[in-house]
């Protein structure tokens, strides 16, 4: 049944077109012609074509385009396809497109950024300064009391940092001095803001970083010049940003004067103090804002104002013109000027518009077929007892990491760590990093460990494979994996218990409601193949 239902979104790109020379079958007014049916069956995918041979294959992929072709019979037929949410839906998704291309032709076109940009940013904007970072890990707030109060007292801050350097792989000596870092790696690495990494004094503690395994106690006791060479794409790409959303703005209050941007107080004055519930359907069409071509009603405005949550807490008119204006006002002249253009238009837009139409309006159909597939509590716990071994907590290994780009310097690395070199200072090597700094698999809180799980297996393969099959303890490699060659520890290994129903429950609903809506989709699209049997007429032999 799945397979029947990806076959059916495959015909989406495809669709049904009109009278050609040789038609293979004909449902309402609708043809199929041999083209049609040869375009869909070259553009399947391998995993989606027929385990058929022959005519048997093309029986069974002629009867997914007459089941599409029955699905919008009967949309036209029950008004599914001129529906509100469907409409509303694709005014929505076609917005976004026109405004992304706007964005992307219109604004970003202005954009400009030169090398000296980037070289006066890189000062102003303390990418050029690195400070030597210390630190105290502890683990909880009475430790972290502990630490504030020997402060205070006048304890050396190495002192009590020698006390919970167990805490901390990366602290060289036990005094809590980790290294080097830039405003990045103090922001991103050790959770530092900005403002605080270049505006606090050398030699005074910081306020407290509350980090996910504990609190951070830190301060900086030198600073030195960097490399502009080593952050001019980061510099570079800031300042892009920066320059999109002047560009951006300026384009709006451009477009403001063009099209003439007009606010409504009495549509300001509907909205204070009032909720949804109590605007009756006329006054929510009233406009808020109006502008040449189109308006944002009332109703938008505070749907607009419900999805950033604020709408409570606006009392000034304003300030809810402001909020309304900025959220809503920028898409809809974007909009309107990409229309003048004529981008709609095009026949690319236009065949994009129609293949989400019919997406949408299949995803309705679906919807109601399956409105009654939710499984009651009783039916839930049945289907988990009988199936509950496939629900199991996600196992994961745990490991530390060392990556290099050569093979020749992995194995030199795997000596060290044999011989006993911890792997904080592994780690700190110029060359040397881990995947667990890529991409949030591993953090810095957690010492530097990675958690490998099969869901990283298509990315990772070599390495999820060679650590899942390796012993706790156990030191592996160098083997071969994205961005060089890696050798690893296993630390320890987790989950892969059978979990308690309440544990379960949502994935059991999910299995059991899937299975559900699969059955009402079939039993739905055999009803009208039953509706609709005498509009379908087959115009070739395949027996």
């Amino acid at each position: 049944m799945m397979r029947m239902l990806v076959l059916l979104c495959a015909l989406l790109g495809a669709g049904c077109g009109g009278e050609q020379a040789a038609v293979v079958a004909r449902i309402g007014e609708e043809t199929i012609g041999q083209a049609d049916f040869d375009a869909f069956v070259a553009g399947l995918p391998p995993g989606l074509r027929s385990s058929k041979d022959g005519r048997a294959a093309d029986r069974e992929h002629l009867q997914s385009m007459i089941d599409e072709a029955l699905m919008f019979m009967e949309a036209r037929a029950s008004g599914v396809d001129t529906s509100a949410v469907v409409v509303h839906q694709l005014r929505a998704m076609a917005r976004q497109r026109l405004v992304e291309r706007y964005r992307t032709q219109v604004i970003l076109s202005k954009v400009l950024v030169t090398k000296e940009d980037v070289e006066r940013a890189f000062v102003e904007l303390g990418y050029n300064r690195e400070r030597l970072f210390h630190r105290i890990l502890v683990h909880n707030r009475t430790e972290l009391e502990e630490v504030l109060r020997g402060l205070t007292a006048g304890e050396a801050f190495e002192q009590i940092a020698a006390r919970f350097a167990a805490n901390d792989l990366f602290a060289k000596g036990g005094q809590g001095q980790v290294g080097w870092v830039g405003r990045t790696n103090a922001e991103r690495r050790f959770g530092i803001p900005v403002d605080i990494f270049l505006g606090l004094p050398t030699g005074q503690v910081g306020r407290p970083v509350q980090l996910a395994g504990g609190w951070q106690v830190f301060r900086f006791s030198g600073d030195r010049e960097t490399e502009f060479a080593e952050f001019i794409e980061e510099v570079d790409e800031l300042l892009r940003r920066k320059e999109m959303r002047a560009r951006e703005e300026e384009e709006f209050e451009r477009l403001q004067h063009r099209y003439k941007v007009q606010l409504h107080p009495e549509g300001v004055d509907l909205l204070l103090g009032r909720s949804g519930e109590s605007l009756s359907e006329d006054v929510l069409q009233r406009p808020f804002y109006t502008y040449t071509g189109g308006q944002i009603s009332v109703a938008e405005g505070l749907r607009g104002l419900q999805a950033i949550g604020v709408e409570e807490a606006l009392r000034d008119s304003a300030e809810v013109a402001e909020r309304i204006g900025r959220l809503l006002l920028p898409v809809r002249l974007f909009e309107a000027e990409a229309q003048k253009r004529g981008w709609t238009e095009e026949a690319t837009f236009v065949k994009w518009r129609e293949r989400k139409s019919r997406e949408l309006i299949l995803n309705e159909l679906f919807k109601g077929a399956t409105a009654d597939a939710v499984p009651s509590d009783a039916e839930l716990e049945a289907y988990y007892e009988a199936n509950k071994d496939r629900y199991r907590t996600q196992e994961a290994v745990i490991v530390h990491e060392l990556l290099t780009p050569e093979e020749a310097g992995a194995r030199k690395l795997r000596d060290e760590w044999e011989a006993g070199a911890a792997i904080a200072d592994l780690l700190d090597r110029p060359g040397v990093r881990s995947h667990a700094g890529v991409e949030g698999h591993g953090v810095r809180e957690h010492g530097w460990e990675m958690r490998l799980v099969q869901l990283y297996k298509p990315r990772y393969p070599e390495l999820v494979e060679a650590a899942f099959a390796a012993r706790v303890g156990e030191l592996v490699g160098p083997i071969e994996s994205k961005g060089g060659y890696a050798v690893f520890k296993v630390l320890r290994r987790e989950g892969g218990e059978v979990q308690s129903f309440e544990q379960a429950r949502r994935r059991v609903e999910a299995s059991l409601r899937s299975r559900r809506e699969n059955e009402r989709i079939g039993a739905f699209i055999r009803e009208l193949q039953e509706k609709y049997k005498d509009q379908i007429a087959i115009l070739v032999d395949w027996e």
